[in-house]
């Protein structure tokens, strides 16, 4: 149902003029691919606010979203030179991420509650009347908000959809229908630690995901669910969708880290994200495998090359835009069974570019804006300008018949060919195996489920078991474990064997826990295995074995680590050289890698409880002197300290006494803070601004950096390989923020909080107000962090006193923090902070 917004979102003229400026050529001051050529053709305002999405109307000109502010229509210059127009959208809708035009209309994605638009998330339309703009509709309010909230629009194939694109923070609208049948759930082996910093503690399934929709708000249904964080995608030449998901930064030098990654989005497809230490392997074929891990970065825009006017493999490729390392991939895709092997490139990249979206225009370039976070903000081009021919390229399509008829029997299951699902079910392609679990559980019953004993092939046992344990765990607990415990163990194949595992832990997740009889029974078809030669598999016996509480698995795991090689290099050690300044803090992390693998075996053992054989406790806690000594994301030192806790709290009384001094890292003594000159003021920003303009060139870094840790900067910041873990990492700030951009985020913090690190306001029944970081949510309690400089300082509030929580409005960061610098200092300060 539409909802006409009227008062503030009245339609108004078509436009105000803003800003002219000149083509610059740019190519030789980044990255760019041989035979093309970059331009800067537009520097984005103030007034035009930090463009964050592009779209294209029918008569070429591009429209912007600034993403804390309004809508910008720009003509853009011919190829050969002229200047960019751009003009102020009298649309009285703000606080957009995507913008896509689509047949006379803008379509918006609300997802700011920024003043001008307060509680208004959601997707908008407004019709170009020739002489001015309708008034704004809205299709569906939706509740998001943050940079982990709705995101972007994409349009299908055949224009008859919009595909809607959202973080783990939008919360999922009313559906007419889902294609993940909505049995999800977090479903974790061994008891899950939630972030240690309480970044998504409250989000569970189905997290980020895509939904599509008719174009006139109607018949929403879900497309994929179990992202972190993909901010857009694209269709493929071929009809296929693909997207670029995010990692969590947070956690890496951990087991659970999973890099960007590019995903071919089948309908139906589960990626498996789940907060904290939850994220499932990509081994388990519950879920969907990447066909790209990138590593580290921050994705935003993906667009199909279709309509570039360069070689045909530019054509034919998909972009996907990475903020962090100011890179635009080229992703080459080459058909690969069902789904795509992806050779990517670096197509365009370098400091200061703060990639945010990406279109091709008609007129055959590529155009992508800089920007997001209120930082300096650009709008780019890209010119082919080699002698390879240009001509445009037939469409890719790949069919694959069967992989388009599961698809299809995912997205319309009364159309299903039950015999071609169940064969599917054993194919050798792993996507076949996925789309026909998934069209499985699409069924309206599960009348299937005997069937599955009668079938030979493993992997239809596998797949069939966990479909069983998804759709009815309880109705099907006995007969999905009895299929598995006929399966024969010893000849299954790795991937096998991780998955009967997978499967084998669904049943009793879902279904309940082993009786005892049972629990011996799959420790008897599996221990000889424990330890094996392949490290995944001893990930995977090591989680069920302790779940289990199978003898000696204690004496067994620490033994594995005990002799357990060196970690491996990760493979985008490249990416992090690349530019010494963003990938600094994560190549002193790689260079002092945390050891991965016993961090995962002593999560597993901290499910088995005590007594454990003489000196393996001791042994355990031995350990953790190594991995505490390590360097790791924000969250790594308090998930580290939670196993901790938790290999303590499973031990019986008399081993708790003996080791009661090693439930708790030994404390560090506080640093001296570094003396401040002053005399310090009440700095106002135009203060800032003034003082600044001065020049930062030649000031003193070591003074800068004295200075960062004398305003208590460095208590909550991690600036290189310093700092702390409770507010956003500064060390990236060069290049994407202006003095200006600075001052603002330290005078008035509060008038952007990232939802990674706000804090929540909790009310009590007595009246009683409580902001703190929600640390861990317990069945009757939540433990509170209070103090943003320390969060060992917490509380405790039961449940049952809440009257209401929400997220503060308000940062924990104080708003103060510089007033007691001199000016000199706070040169000095910001010369450290902007690289200068």
């Amino acid at each position: 149902m539409k909802n006409t917004v009227l008062g503030v979102f009245a339609a108004g003229f078509a436009f105000s003029v803003l800003a002219q400026a000149e083509v610059t050529d740019m190519t030789a001051d980044f990255k760019v691919a041989a035979g093309f050529k970059l331009e800067k053709i537009h520097d984005v305002t103030k007034d035009e606010g930090s463009w964050v999405g592009l779209t294209e109307d029918d008569k070429g000109r591009l429209i912007a979203t600034d993403q804390y502010g309004g809508l910008f229509r720009i003509t853009v210059p011919p190829l050969s030179g002229g200047q960019t127009k751009v003009e102020a959208l009298d649309i009285a809708v703000s606080g957009g991420h995507g913008v896509l035009w689509f047949k006379g209309k803008l379509y918006i994605v609300v997802n700011e509650n920024v003043k001008k638009n307060p509680s208004q998330t959601g997707v908008w339309v407004v019709e170009d009347k020739g002489d001015g703009w309708g008034t704004p509709e809205l299709l569906k309010g939706i509740k998001a908000g943050g940079e982990h909230g709705i995101h972007s629009l994409v349009v299908s194939p055949d224009k008859e959809w919009l595909y809607l694109v959202s973080g783990n923070y939008g919360q999922l609208p009313d559906l007419s229908d889902s294609f993940p049948a909505k049995v999800w759930e977090e479903d974790q082996l061994l008891p899950k630690n939630k972030d240690g910093r309480g970044h998504a503690a409250n989000v569970n399934a189905p997290a980020g995901w895509i939904t599509r929709f008719r174009p006139d708000g109607s018949d929403w249904q879900l497309v994929s669910m179990g992202q972190r964080n993909t901010y857009d995608a694209a269709f493929h030449d071929n009809g296929e969708l693909f997207s670029y998901d995010a990692d969590m930064e947070w956690d890496f030098g951990m087991p659970w880290y999973r890099p960007t990654r590019i995903i071919h989005a089948v309908p139906g497809t589960e990626q498996g994200w789940r907060n904290g230490s939850g994220k499932w392997p990509e081994y388990y074929e519950d879920s969907v495998k990447p066909v790209l891990n990138i590593g580290p970065g921050s994705p935003t825009g993906v667009v199909a090359g279709r309509g570039f006017k360069a070689p045909a493999k530019y054509q034919q490729a998909i972009y996907a835009l990475d903020w962090t390392f100011a890179t635009i991939y080229a992703l080459h895709m080459t058909p690969d069974g069902a789904s795509y092997s992806v050779e990517k490139e670096e197509f365009v990249a370098g400091a200061g570019l703060p990639v945010t979206d990406a279109v091709i225009g008609r007129d055959g370039a590529m155009y992508f804006a800089t920007g997001g976070r209120k930082g300096v903000s650009h709008l780019w081009r890209v010119i082919y300008t080699g002698s390879e021919p240009t001509a445009p390229q037939p469409a890719a399509k790949a069919v694959h018949e069967v992989r388009d008829k599961l698809s299809e029997y995912v997205r319309n299951p009364k159309s299903a060919d039950g015999a071609l699902v169940l064969e599917n079910l054993g194919s050798d392609d792993r996507t076949l195996r996925f789309l026909a679990k998934a069209a499985l559980e699409r069924f309206p019953n599960t009348d299937w489920a005997p069937r599955i004993a009668e079938q030979e092939n493993p992997w239809t046992r596998i797949m069939g078991t966990m479909a069983m344990a998804r759709m009815d765990g309880k109705k099907h607990r006995d007969l999905a474990l009895k299929i598995l415990m006929d399966t024969g163990w010893e000849s299954l194949s790795l991937q096998q064997k991780l998955n009967w595992l997978r499967s084998a832990g669904l049943v009793f997740i879902r279904g309940g826990e082993p009786s005892d009889a049972e629990r011996k029974a799959v420790i008897a078809k599996i221990d000889k295995s424990y330890p094996s030669d392949e490290r995944t598999l001893n990930f995977e016996l090591a989680r069920m074995l302790c779940y289990l509480q199978a003898p000696g698995v204690v004496a067994r795991t620490l033994k594995l680590m005990d002799e357990a090689p060196a970690e491996q290099p990760e493979p985008w050690q490249d990416l992090v050289e690349r530019n010494s300044r963003y990938g600094k803090d994560i190549n002193e992390v790689m260079k002092n890698q945390p050891p991965r693998t016993q961090i995962h075996y002593l999560y597993c053992l901290r499910a088995v409880k005590g007594p454990w054989g003489p000196g393996e406790r001791r042994r355990a806690f031995n350990w953790f002197r190594e991995i505490e000594s390590r360097r790791g994301g924000n969250s790594y030192a308090p998930a580290i300290a939670m196993i901790r806790q938790q290999i303590y709290d499973n031990g019986t009384e008399d081993e708790k006494k003996l080791f009661a001094a090693d439930a708790k890292a030994p404390a560090k003594a506080p640093k001296a803070l570094p003396p401040v000159q002053g005399p310090g003021r009440a700095w106002t920003i135009e203060e800032v601004v003034k003082v600044t303009s001065e020049g930062l060139e030649g000031r003193d870094k070591a003074k800068g950096q004295a200075m960062f840790e004398a305003s208590l900067c460095s208590a909550c910041h991690k600036f290189g390989t310093e700092g702390g873990a409770q507010g956003p990492d500064l060390t990236n700030l060069a290049g994407r923020f202006s003095a200006e951009d600075l001052a603002h985020s330290i005078i008035e913090p509060s008038e952007v909080i990232s939802d990674q690190y706000e804090f929540t306001e909790i009310i009590t029944h007595d009246g009683k107000t409580t902001v703190g970081r929600v640390l861990n949510e317990q069945d009757e309690i939540l433990v509170i962090g209070i103090n943003p400089f320390d969060f060992a300082q917490q509380i405790e509030i039961s449940r049952a006193d809440i009257k209401s929580i929400a997220p503060s409005k308000v940062s924990p960061m104080p708003p103060a923090m510089i007033n007691r610098l001199n000016p000199d200092e706070l040169k000095d300060l910001f010369a450290y902070l902007l690289g200068k």
